[in-house]
C-alpha cells in the first residue's frame, strides 16, 4: 500500500506536469501567434491585392445589379436603396474572400475595422462613378443647348 507521504510527493509530481504543460502549451501559442503576425506582416501586400481584387469583383456587381439604373439617370440613388447596396456589397465581398481568408483579414483588422475598409471602399467607388458623372455632364450639356 502507498503510504501518505508517497500519494503527496505522486501527487505534487503530477501537479508539477500538469503545471509544465499549461506552460508549455501557453509558451507554443504565444509563439504561434507571433509567427502567424510576422507572415501576415511579410505578406501583407499580397493579403491587400487579394481583398483589392475581390472588392472590385464585388462591387462591378453591385453596381450592376443595384447602382447602375442610376448612373445612367444621373439621378442620386435614394438613401434605402444606397444602404441596400452598401449591405449587398459588404456581404459579397465577404463570401467571396472565403472563411479562411475572412478570417485572416479579421485577425490583421479586426471585425469593425475590416468592414469599415470594406464600407469606404465602397463608399468611394460610388462617389467616383465616371458613368454617373458623364450621364450628369451630358444632362447639364443638353439643358444648355436648350437654352
Amino acid at each position: 500500500m502507498i503510504s501518505i507521504i508517497e500519494f503527496l510527493v505522486i501527487s505534487a509530481f503530477f501537479l508539477i506536469l500538469v503545471i509544465a504543460l499549461i506552460v508549455a502549451i501557453i509558451f507554443i501559442k504565444r509563439g504561434q501567434d507571433i509567427q502567424k503576425k510576422q507572415n501576415i506582416f511579410e505578406h501583407f501586400d499580397g493579403y491587400i491585392a487579394i481583398l483589392q481584387y475581390h472588392m472590385e469583383k464585388a462591387y462591378d456587381i453591385v453596381h450592376k445589379d443595384q447602382i447602375l439604373i442610376y448612373s445612367l439617370e444621373a439621378t442620386g440613388i435614394p438613401d434605402d436603396k444606397f444602404d441596400e447596396a452598401s449591405s449587398s456589397f459588404g456581404k459579397l465581398v465577404i463570401k467571396m474572400l472565403g472563411p479562411m481568408l475572412y478570417g485572416e483579414l479579421r485577425y490583421l483588422y479586426g471585425d469593425d475595422a475590416l468592414i469599415f475598409n470594406i464600407v469606404e471602399y465602397f463608399n468611394s467607388k460610388y462617389e467616383a462613378d465616371e458613368i454617373r458623372s458623364t450621364a450628369l455632364e451630358n444632362l447639364t450639356a443638353d439643358e444648355e443647348e436648350i437654352k
